[in-house]
């Protein structure tokens, strides 16, 4: 039935709100029009965005709450709000009713009054729909700088977004049509000027709803492709980093542990894939395998000492500083014999590297028709694969019936894998890029000074120069995240730290577990509400 819903995947912003100003018929006009689109929208597979202005809540609840109660998913409905209106017990209260036919979104406040504050929202909104559809709105006789409704469609034209205007309601938007004469001319809606013009004009509630959803149908937007709600496709990606993977294990364990406050306890199922390397491997099949974070972090307190046992330099000098025997067994201890295709609960993106001529590889979960090289690996030989760091540990050895193949760690080449991932999600999965949200989680930097080894040669930059790599490696794969997603849809969390933590280094095991269960629960408000909302993906492995 789903392939017969053609807004399948679309995402409406909904802009608006009713005047103080407006007349009877101008506010029944706006409420008419919202909760009968509202409707006609959700009926027809699309999602839509709103602001949760407290005039347009009611009728969106209206339309939503009958479409959830004929097994609608609750999320394709999402009501955002500022950080400052979710703090107070009346605001907690109204959360939690509108969390029962919607998703709702907490999103960090700026700096400033009341307008500039609500700058991060809007972007936010903006960034994460296709189309945005705008009437009513306040302030703009008054104070224009403040007219919240006209920015919010500014902000989606500006991204090339097209945008439908409802002017006949009166309100902010009939003011922008009164002074802005080009505003037709840049909603790149598919309508000719002229239509534009008479459809900001209409009053005929029944009229303007059959013509903007029409018209939404037949715009050359990006469908959903991936099977599951019209929310966006949630990837979690762990960089490498050795034993300070404990202070990620850190993080996602507070962040679970906080969510018995509400919001679901299946930590992982809130991802459409999860990438790691390295120790952000091990992490992320860990989680696939249903292991939840604090178990994760009890692997690194229990065998993080044993895989990397202290007064080591000599040994590596002469061979790999660590046991990689001791390595795999751990991992065998924990994630036995299972297999990813069929134990890992989510997709899974694995980078590696072909030790014979350093090419760079991906461990995937055969979650496509062209995705099944590793169909048959096992969980510990992918997470040994990813980590197998040089002069750390011997390279891995894997023997897949075919041929023996010998793998280095992935982070050489990714140890941020949040461009491999995207890339899969993109070429092997059809996400598109405007659909892609990343929540990238960190094992700590330090906030290096390389100046000091300028001009000093190969003996000068010896000790230093993999720290160098890494360095700008993460921050380039940081970097080109937010330009591919912008940070409204890539959120990294990390810490820096004056002087460096080795990653073998089991004494720091307890000050990076603090370093992070404080991390956690300080961004736990955007990531709660952002990715850990209580909605899961869809089982990959009942994809068809």
């Amino acid at each position: 039935m789903k392939e017969h819903l053609p807004l399948r995947g679309i995402r409406v912003h909904l802009a608006g709100s009713v005047p103080e100003s407006a007349t009877t018929e101008e506010a029944a006009g706006i409420v008419s029009f919202v909760q009968k689109f509202a409707g006609a929208l959700l009926r027809e597979g699309g999602t839509l965005i709103h602001g949760s202005h407290p005039t347009l809540v009611a009728p969106l609840r209206a339309a939503a709450q009958p479409f959830v109660q004929a097994d609608g998913a609750r999320d394709a409905l999402v009501l955002v709000r500022t950080h400052q209106f979710a703090t107070t017990n009346e605001h907690l209260e109204e959360i939690a009713e509108q969390r029962e036919y919607s998703a709702v979104q907490i999103i960090p406040s700026a700096l400033g009054n009341q307008a500039a504050s609500l700058v991060p929202m809007r972007q936010w909104m903006a960034e994460r729909s296709d189309v945005v559809v705008a009437l009513g709105g306040k302030w703009y006789d008054v104070n224009k700088a403040r007219a919240g409704v006209p920015d919010e469609l500014e902000e989606s034209l500006r991204r090339g977004k097209p945008g439908f205007a409802i002017a006949g309601f009166g309100g902010a938007i009939r003011g922008l049509f009164r002074d802005d004469n080009t505003l037709t001319s840049r909603l790149r809606n598919g309508l000719c000027e002229a239509t534009n013009r008479a459809m900001a004009e209409c009053t005929n509630v029944d009229q303007l709803v059959h013509t903007v959803i029409s018209q939404i149908q037949l715009l050359p937007l990006s469908r959903e492709t991936v099977s599951g709600s019209g929310r966006l496709f949630r990837i979690l990606a762990l960089d490498g980093g050795g034993l300070r993977g404990a202070f990620t294990a850190a993080v996602l364990a507070k962040w679970d542990a906080m969510l018995d406050g509400g919001g679901g306890k299946d930590f992982v199922k809130h991802f459409d894939m999860v990438a790691g390397t390295s120790t952000g491997a091990i992490l992320a099949i860990g989680l696939s395998l249903g292991l939840a974070p604090k178990e994760m972090l009890d692997f690194y307190r229990t065998h993080g000492p044993v895989i990397f046992p202290k007064d080591r330099r000599l040994r590596h000098w002469l061979k790999s500083k660590h046991d990689s025997r001791k390595l795999r067994e751990a991992l065998r201890s924990v994630f036995g014999d299972r297999i990813l295709s069929k134990d890992s609960c989510c997709r899974l993106v694995i980078p590696t590297v072909r030790a014979t001529h350093g090419e760079t590889e991906v461990i995937v979960t055969p979650h496509g028709l062209d995705r099944t090289a590793f169909r048959d690996i096992s969980a510990v030989d992918a997470a040994v694969a990813s980590s197998a760091a040089p002069t750390y540990f011997d390279e891995a050895i894997i023997d897949d019936d075919i041929a023996i193949q010998t793998y280095l760690d992935g982070g050489i080449w990714a140890n941020n894998p949040v461009l491999p991932s995207i890339a899969e999600a993109i070429r092997y999965l059809g996400v598109p890029l405007e659909h892609i949200d990343v929540l990238s989680v960190g094992t700590m930097g330090n906030e290096a000074d390389f100046t000091a080894f300028l001009r000093k040669g190969k003996a000068g930059w010896a000790p230093t120069i993999a720290d160098l790599f890494f360095a700008a490696q993460e921050h380039a794969a940081a970097t080109t995240a937010d330009a591919l997603l912008s940070q409204a849809r890539h959120l990294r969390i990390n810490q820096q730290t004056p002087t460096e933590i080795k990653l073998d280094d089991a004494e720091a095991l307890e000050d990076l577990a603090q370093r992070g269960a404080n991390v956690g629960k300080d961004s736990f408000i955007p990531v709660r509400s952002r990715f850990l909302d209580g909605f899961y993906a869809a089982d990959w492995r009942m994809q068809p």
